[in-house]
């Protein structure tokens, strides 16, 4: 007969392992339900902080977009209707969104150099004479706060209108 050892006894076979569930039917411990929705916690911040940074991206370029649309109206506009006189006008667009201030001054003009070859100079008529002003046009909107300016330098020439003499 054969002899019967611990070890080769198939009457009362050895726990695979100290659960009664069997392996295939065990979950997520707790742990890793928690660390699971720390991640998704942070990824979905991370999210959302980067579609708020764009919106926010999108709104300040619009905003900077319609002000130079404004200003190049204002520009355009400028010494069309009336004489161009120097001085300073204000304004705004949007019941005061986008506020805007003109700056016109006369611009000093270097002294005239000898035409080449002894040609003549140019004269004007005793009305007036060729002048070139300075036009500053700065534009904010959104209280001027956090870079919301606008501002433009350029020269615009003019010839005052000719008087006519009696």
């Amino acid at each position: 007969m054969p002899s019967l050892t611990p070890t080769s006894c198939l009457c009362n076979p050895a726990p695979r392992s100290l659960s009664p569930v069997p392996r295939s039917q065990s979950g997520f411990t707790l742990l890793e339900v928690l660390i699971a929705f720390s991640l998704l916690a942070i990824g979905i911040g991370l999210l959302l902080s980067i579609l708020s940074g764009g919106v926010h991206a999108v709104a300040t370029a619009s905003d900077s977009t319609r002000a130079s649309l404004y200003a190049e109206g204002l520009l355009d506009e400028l010494g069309a209707a009336a004489r161009l006189q120097p001085g300073r006008t204000q304004g705004q667009f949007e019941n005061g969104r986008y506020r805007w201030t003109l700056d016109v001054r006369v611009h000093p003009l270097p002294p005239p150099s000898p035409p080449p070859g002894g040609i003549a100079p140019i004269t004007t008529d005793a009305a007036g004479e060729n002048q070139l002003l300075d036009v500053d046009l700065l534009m904010t909107w959104n209280g001027g706060a956090s870079g919301d300016v606008l501002h433009v330098q350029t020269l615009r020439a003019y010839l005052p209108p000719q008087v006519a003499t009696p």
